[in-house]
């Protein structure tokens, strides 16, 4: 044995030790590399719009029933319109955000509203068609014209506002405010205050 360490060069160990211990310190970096998983070498602005084409547009059916001030009873029908993932199947819930549009006539008027909407609920099955709304709200621009028998004065109106709704599980409620938009006498009221309760969204 010392016959070996005598046959080793005086300098030699100093060399050994400068080659081995750089591929002790690579070592440890090259195994903290993730297997199979390469970098994205893609620009940050690609990679953001593939995120973005991986969704899709959907619209669901909405649907409700209600009375209120000034329409009385009342049933509507109208849609969502809200981009989502495209994976997700919604098959327990999804959230919705998106344009909402619904045409509501009653018995003593009818409306039209558009805004925007945003929920959580699942369609009906195998529809397009959603049924159960868990929470959820809405804000309306709307378009109101009244007839028949009406309590405002004059019966026979049309009036334009806002409207904001509010849904909980098979509820929901809406307050408002419009403004006589067609002619009428001096002594009507100028501004009409909304509010109702239904089942829907």
């Amino acid at each position: 044995m010392q016959a070996a360490f005598r046959s080793i060069p005086a300098g030699s160990p100093r060399l050994l030790a400068a080659a081995v211990l750089p591929c002790l310190w690579a070592g440890p970096l090259v195994a903290q590399e993730p297997p199979g998983r390469p970098e994205d070498s893609r620009p940050l602005v690609e990679r953001v719009q593939a995120d973005v084409d991986e969704t899709s547009l959907r619209w669901l059916g909405i649907a409700r029933v209600r009375y209120s001030i000034p329409l009385e009873f009342s049933a509507g029908g109208g849609a969502v319109l809200a981009r989502m993932p495209a994976s997700h199947d919604c098959s327990t819930f999804c959230e919705y955000r998106g344009f909402v549009a619904q045409l509501e006539p009653g018995t003593a008027g009818g409306q039209l509203g558009v805004g925007y909407a945003r929920l959580i609920g699942t369609p009906t099955s195998r529809s397009f068609v959603l049924n159960n709304v868990y929470v959820g709200w809405s804000a309306r621009a709307v378009l109101v014209r009244t007839w028949g028998d009406s309590d405002l004065d004059p019966a026979r109106q049309t009036l334009a506002g806002f409207e904001g709704q509010f849904a909980l599980p098979r509820i929901s409620f809406n307050l408002g405010v419009l403004r006589r938009i067609s002619s009428a006498h001096e002594d009507a009221d100028r501004y009409v205050y909304t509010a109702g309760i239904g089942w829907g969204f």
